[in-house]
């Protein structure tokens, strides 16, 4: 499978607010987000204008075969410097289940080597399978998993070093 990550610019800020709003859809199964009287879900676009205008900030492209196929926003961690965040992730329904996700992550990974999190809501059973099983494989089980506050959200957290996936996925 051919998967690369491609940088955004600012110019591409318009093709990310509309993959955002699918990524909204998606989580509204979880989050209960309700449709605007314009359509839509609202959010503060400053979430997504900061990868464009903040440090430590990284917004990618996911693409197949030359085709967007989802968006990978990378940055550091604003409560831990140290570690290098999974701020946003999300692969068009058309792409799931064929690999992507993993290959994307790796990609991700060999772009920002260091300590990483992800984090995902407990209740999205799909996505917390997808990176358990993700990570787990790539790091060969050397990540730990722990539960705590987002802004007032629960979330479950998968910590693991790129170190440990770098030699066992290249």
């Amino acid at each position: 499978m051919s998967v690369e990550l491609q940088p955004m610019t600012l110019a591409d800020v318009p093709v990310l607010k509309g993959l955002f709003q699918l990524y909204l859809y998606d989580m509204s199964k979880y989050m209960h987000w309700p449709v605007s009287a314009a359509g839509g879900f609202e959010f503060d676009e400053n979430i997504v204008l900061a990868y464009f205008h903040e440090a430590g900030h990284h917004p990618y492209f996911i693409m197949q075969a030359g085709e967007i196929a989802g968006f990978a926003l990378v940055r550091q961690y604003p409560y831990d410097a140290t570690l290098i965040d999974m701020g946003q992730f999300f692969v068009l329904g058309k792409f799931t289940r064929q690999g992507l996700g993993q290959e994307a992550l790796k990609a991700c990974l060999k772009l920002h080597p260091g300590d990483w999190q992800v984090r995902v809501l407990p209740k999205n059973t799909g996505a917390l399978a997808f990176w358990t099983k993700t990570i787990s494989e790539l790091t060969n089980e050397t990540h730990r998993t722990c539960s705590g506050d987002y802004q007032g959200t629960e979330m479950t957290f998968l910590h693991f070093s790129s170190q440990n996936t770098l030699a066992s996925s290249t």
